[in-house]
Order: C-alpha cells, then sequence, then structure tokens
C-alpha cells in the first residue's frame, strides 16, 4: 500500500492524493453549503475547519487526519500476537468498533483479519507502556500506563467512579469489556495501601479495598454491608469506611458562588443537603453563619446550565418562596425549601429538581458563564442551523415566503406547492410521510420534501438526547434509535464523543416533545429516561436506550416510542374513511379479525378502525411493514436471495402472491426481485428474515 501524499498546484488549489480515496483531494479552507453536515471519513467527527475533499464523491477529510504519516503495517503493544495492516475503514463495521476505546469504528482502523481486532487512528497513535510492579492486591492483571489519554475511552475509573481525564491505567487482560473493565486515574492508581485517617485520629490504619469480598450471598459480615462502588479505606475493628473522595476532602472550601467558607463536619450523620434536597449519610460540609449543610459534590453545583428538555438557561438557586411546585422532568413535587433549577425567564415557571436538571441523560455537563447574553446565544445557534439558500422569495402581505430554495441535500433547486392533488405514493424525501402541501419540489426529478422538513436545523437539542444532534441524510436506509423502525431520508445524528455512528433520530421522532397527548391515555405523558417497563400498548420492554413516556399523574401507564410515533389515521383501500388508531376492543369476541389478513386481533393490541364502516385492521396491516422506506429504493443484498443487487421495494398490489418464506400475503410494502423470468416476493418482517438480522446484528446495509 503507498501511503505516500503528492501536492500539487492546481489553479491556486492544493491537491492531494491519499491511500484511502481513489480520486485526488482538493484542499477546503472554508466549507461550503453543501459540506455543513459532512464527517471526515478518517476519525469519523464532523468537519470543523480546514479539510480535503472530493465533491463528486462527497468524501472528506480533516487537514490533519489526511496528512497524519501512517504505516501500513504495525507493531502495536494493545495487540502484540499479529502485525496490524491499515485500512481505510473496518471490514468489520458492524460487529462492536475498536477494541480499545469499544466505539463504533468509522475511518482508519488498524486490522487484524485473524482476530477481528481493530484500534481506531487515535487509539493506535496513543504512547503506551506497561506498568511495572502493580500491586496484584489492587489487580491480578499487568496494567498499561497511557501517558496521552484525551477522551478515547470515555468511562469512569474503576476508583473513584468519576469520569477519566488525563494519564490512565488499563488492563486489556480479558478485564476491558462492555460489561467488565478494569480502569484507573493515574491518581487512583498509584493510591497508598495504607493510611490514617485524616481529619479523625484513630487507633488503626485504614486499608485500601479494590473490590468487594468474595463471600457467600448470605454472609452478613461488616464488608458485605458496605454499600460499595469504587475503592474505599475501610476499617473493620472501627467499622467505618471512606470513599476516596471522603479521604480526599479538604478540611475548608471556598467557592466563588458562596460568600463564606465551608467547613468539613468530620463525623458520618444523617442529613438533608440544602443545595439539591436530598439525604445524606455521611461527612457534610456546613456553613456555620448561613445554617447549611450541603454534600461536598453539591457545593461545585454550576450556577447557570443548559439542558435539553427546555429552551431557556436554567439557573441554581436554595431560596426560592416556599410553593406547590412539580419538577418539569419527573413531574414530582419540588420541595423549594431546598435546592432545585428554575427558568428566570420572566414569562416561564419552569423548575426542575437538581438531580433530575444533571443527569447525564439530560446535561452535557457543560456550564454557561455567569455573564450569559441568552439572546446572543440564540442568535450563535440560528446562524449556523439554516441548511438551505434562498433562490427566491415571494411576499404575501406581511409574510415573506421562500417559493424557490436550494437544499443542501438536493443537487437542484426547488420549488414551493402550496395545492394540488397529490399522488398516493408521493412521499416526501425527509421524513418518508405521504407528500402533502405545501412542499418543495425538484422539476427535473421525483424528489419532494415538506416545507417543514425543508427549513430542519442543521444542528438541534432535543429531549431524546443531552448533546446538540446534526441533520444528515442516510445512505441506504438506517435504523432508528428511538422508534427502531428502518427508514430512508433524513436523520438526526450525535457526533459527540462514545454517542458518534451510534444515536441516531428519524424526522418523525424528532418531531416528538418532551410531553405528549396521546388518545391512548386520558392524561398528558411525559417523557422519561433510563426505564425498561413494559410498553402498556404493546406489552414489550423499552428499547436499548430506555425510553418512554409516562403518566404525569403516575398512573400505571407506559408508551415506548415507537407505539408514541404510529400515525394516528391510516387509510384502507376499501373504505372511504379514514381509520383511527385504538388501543383496546371491547366488541365482541366473533369481531376480533383483521378486514385485511382475515387474521384473528389480540383486542389487547393496537388496530386501526373506522366507526361507520365496522372496519377493523391490524396496525401492520394498515401502514405496512416499512411504510418509511423509500418506494422505489433498491436493497443491495439480501441473505436468503441469489440474485445480486435484485430487490426493489414496491407498493402492494392486491392478491400479490405470498411471503417465499413466511407464506403469509405481504402488506402495503413489500420487497420484490427485479430478473424478469424471478416472482419472488418477500415480507420484509417474516420469521426467517428477523432471525437473520438478530444473528447478523445490522443496523442497517
Amino acid at each position: 500500500m503507498d501511503l505516500t501524499v503528492s501536492e500539487t498546484k492546481k489553479r491556486g488549489e492544493m491537491e492531494l492524493q491519499h491511500f484511502s480515496h481513489h480520486h485526488p483531494l482538493l484542499f477546503i479552507q472554508h466549507q461550503s453549503v453543501t459540506d455543513k453536515a459532512a464527517l471526515c471519513f478518517g476519525c469519523g467527527k464532523l468537519i470543523d475547519g480546514p479539510s480535503y475533499g472530493c465533491n463528486d464523491c462527497k468524501y472528506y477529510l480533516h487537514k490533519r487526519c489526511a496528512e497524519l504519516e501512517l504505516t501500513p503495517h504495525l507493531n502495536h503493544p494493545f495487540h502484540p500476537q499479529h502485525l496490524l495492516t491499515l485500512f481505510p475503514e473496518s471490514p468489520y463495521e458492524g460487529r462492536g468498533g475498536c477494541d480499545f476505546c469499544r466505539r463504533p469504528s468509522p475511518g482508519f482502523v488498524y486490522h487484524c483479519d485473524p482476530c477481528q481486532f481493530d484500534l481506531h487512528i487515535n487509539c493506535a497513535l496513543l504512547q503506551s507502556s506497561i506498568a511495572p510492579n502493580f500491586p496484584t492486591s489492587l489487580h491480578q492483571h499487568p496494567l498499561f500506563f497511557i501517558q496521552d489519554h484525551n477522551d478515547e475511552v470515555n468511562r469512569n475509573c474503576f476508583g473513584c467512579m468519576k469520569p477519566l481525564s488525563g494519564p490512565i491505567y488499563l488492563c486489556l487482560d480479558g478485564c476491558f469489556s462492555s460489561t467488565c473493565f478494569f480502569i484507573l486515574h493515574k491518581q487512583c492508581a498509584e493510591l497508598p495501601l495504607e493510611i490514617n485517617h485524616p481529619y479523625d485520629r484513630r487507633k488503626h490504619p485504614l486499608t485500601l479495598l479494590p473490590r468487594p469480598p468474595t463471600h457467600l450471598h448470605n454472609c452478613c459480615c461488616y464488608l458485605c454491608k458496605i454499600q460499595w462502588k469504587g475503592f474505599v479505606y475501610s476499617c473493620s475493628f472501627c467499622k467505618i469506611e471512606l470513599t476516596l473522595e471522603d479521604v480526599s476532602a479538604p478540611p475548608t472550601i471556598k467557592n466563588a458562588s458562596h460568600e463564606h467558607p465551608w467547613t468539613l463536619l468530620s463525623r458520618q450523620r444523617s442529613f438533608i443537603c440544602d443545595f439539591c434536597g436530598t439525604t445524606g449519610d455521611r461527612t457534610p460540609y456546613i456553613c456555620a453563619i448561613c445554617d447549611l449543610l450541603v454534600h461536598k459534590n453539591c457545593i461545585s453545583l454550576p450556577q447557570n446550565i443548559m439542558i435539553t428538555r427546555h429552551n431557556h438557561v436554567i439557573s441554581h438557586s436554595y431560596s426560592l418562596p416556599q410553593q406547590d411546585e412539580l419538577c418539569r422532568i419527573c413531574y414530582e413535587e419540588v420541595d423549594t425549601r431546598y435546592g432545585s433549577y428554575h427558568c428566570s425567564a420572566s414569562d416561564c415557571n419552569y423548575i426542575a429538581h437538581v438531580h433530575c436538571a444533571t443527569d447525564k441523560a439530560v446535561w452535557d455537563g457543560k456550564t454557561i458563564p455567569e455573564d450569559y447574553d441568552e439572546r446572543s446565544m440564540k442568535a450563535l445557534d440560528e446562524s449556523i442551523n439554516w441548511i438551505t439558500d434562498v433562490v427566491e422569495e415571494m411576499s404575501f402581505g406581511e409574510i415573506t415566503v421562500a417559493v424557490e430554495i436550494k437544499h443542501a441535500y438536493h443537487d437542484h433547486n426547488l420549488r414551493l406547492t402550496f395545492s394540488g392533488e397529490m399522488n398516493d405514493d408521493g412521499q416526501c424525501d425527509g421524513c418518508m410521510r405521504p407528500i402533502s402541501t405545501p412542499f418543495y419540489s425538484c422539476e427535473q426529478c421525483k424528489f419532494f420534501l415538506h416545507k417543514e422538513c425543508a427549513e430542519l436545523s442543521r444542528r438541534k437539542r432535543h429531549p431524546f438526547h443531552k448533546h446538540l444532534l446534526t441533520l444528515t441524510n442516510s445512505v441506504g436506509f438506517s435504523t432508528c434509535s428511538a422508534c427502531r423502525r428502518p427508514h430512508h431520508g433524513f436523520r438526526y445524528k450525535c457526533n459527540d464523543g462514545d454517542c458518534r455512528q451510534f444515536f441516531k433520530c428519524d424526522i418523525r421522532c424528532i418531531l416528538l416533545l418532551e410531553t405528549l397527548e396521546h388518545p391512548s391515555h386520558e392524561h398528558s405523558l411525559f417523557l422519561i429516561h433510563n426505564f425498561s417497563a413494559k410498553c402498556s400498548a404493546c406489552r414489550r420492554n423499552g428499547n436499548s436506550w430506555n425510553m418512554a413516556y409516562r403518566c404525569t399523574k403516575h398512573c400505571d401507564f407506559t408508551l415506548d416510542l415507537e407505539c408514541a410515533t404510529l400515525p394516528l389515521t391510516a387509510w384502507y383501500k376499501h373504505d372511504r374513511h379514514p381509520l383511527t388508531l385504538t388501543c383496546t376492543d371491547d366488541s365482541d369476541p366473533s369481531q376480533h379479525y383483521c378486514d385485511l389478513c382475515e387474521h384473528e386481533r389480540d383486542p389487547n393490541d393496537r388496530f386501526y378502525y373506522c366507526a361507520e364502516c365496522d372496519n377493523s385492521l391490524h396496525f401492520i396491516c394498515a401502514i405496512g411493514d416499512i411504510p418509511y422506506l423509500k418506494i422505489g429504493s433498491n436493497i443491495d443484498k439480501h441473505p436468503f436471495h441469489n440474485h445480486p443487487h435484485s430487490f426493489t421495494i414496491v407498493k402492494n398490489i392486491w392478491d400479490c402472491p405470498p411471503c417465499k418464506y413466511c407464506g403469509e400475503v405481504c402488506n402495503e410494502q413489500v420487497l420484490q426481485c427485479k430478473e424478469s423470468e424471478c416472482n419472488l416476493s418477500v415480507h420484509w418482517f417474516c420469521p426467517a428474515i428477523i432471525r437473520w438480522f438478530s444473528n447478523s446484528n445490522e443496523s442497517s446495509f
């Protein structure tokens, strides 16, 4: 493999021939509109500065990634068994990512084929060495010392349970996996094995314990009663245990957000923290002048933060007037005698518990400076969000409308249509829903965008995810992380840290808000994270992101995102009325049948119903298996058919042949072979295909 880089001056531009791409790459000093959401094919991150690119292929590299001096083969201490070979991308992209940082593997990797081992470029370039003489009482395997770690390994330290930063010690000998790992800050790895209590004179030294002892499950000894998270210093005689944070706690703390110093109360006692309103049972800090008791961590609570659940900056306060308020995140009562986050905007009464507002699923960990200007923040955000260029505008009274635009995800100009007869097969190329007015369309090809889809922001905050999401146009189909449905068209994707190439959300889900009114329940519903109970509609457990909607009145009702995004109406070809989504059926059991497939319906399952014509359809019969895949698009590979590049997504016709593999009549959309002599139809969600997808662990192709 030739990794040399040639640079020539051509019409004032710098040209580079890179090993990863067959065309020369031109130097790009500033991004154009068409590049606004481009990702670097080297590291997988958003292009954010000078780059090299091939505009014809939409292939881009950061300047720093393109100019790396890389050897075609590498001996690496993380994988000493075999030589690693440089690849433009991992040949095993869907199987779990880099074997060091455990993230998906976009871009360049060093790869070992016999072991199916990958290393991201950034991980392969880390400076590392074996750490000698590490105490076996703390860990039984030798550790690697990594001096230049930044954010490649986005995990918590096994010792102090805080996010990693700076140099780290890491075990790669079977202890670093998705469920079990041993990784330490440098300072935690070099802790003394015994100490004296720093602020309380005891007769016995405290011993560093790295993990719970191996005792019987019904053991009641002192050590087994410790609530064990990370390393602890313990003395079994004195019945005391201290976390690393307790040991390192200074006797006094001065903080800019409070005018008086905080003094450590060096004894274990129960208290309610005045800053967060939750109980504590260890060593609090006290301000005797203000009569406040707080957790050590709460002293450094940020004053101003921005969360995904609210459009304004919210501020911490511990002196609000006593009033009855509900937290707008968990919908439990907020005791305003203690600390909370609230919105200071004059017409806004938003309030949230401290731990709800600072939850990792809601807040990205960034603070807002004291002198922030919210109007300037919004103006800056809006200035980078526009993904279209206006070509022509028209005024209607006081309203100005863009009647012709150039969109970043289409090569031709788009014209606005306000009215007209719709084609039944027309789909918006953004959200994949049936096209309806007003919409933009291309006069040269069948490309449609609802006006609201054309005006989507390039970047967006959303309650589903703590990081900013970036609008992209999927190549092939993708699976939404929220509702788990396959779809074509636009999606919002996270390009931040550990979520890169992982969290992606289709347009229908991105239109959901943090609260939801749904006909299946009498009360409003609110979005909740880290929740895995069964959905009340489909009775399945939550998806891998554990998001659902729950009742604001805390009824025992939950709606998962797949059920929450089902269209409220659907059409049946033999009914002139729209069918309405219905969740329960108390009619005569003899009527519990689908009028399309004529199979029995579960009366407790969702279905579509027309009261005037008494038509009932399974929800899958009404909207189809794959309603958000593009009709006419091709599926490039299929596990059960030997005609390459031969399957097309087509809209079903009445009396079509049954599915080749499950024997059922295919509903609405089917896969059909394009070969003229082949009359094969495939039902997308037939059991055989579901089993194949489960075994292959593929989310898109």
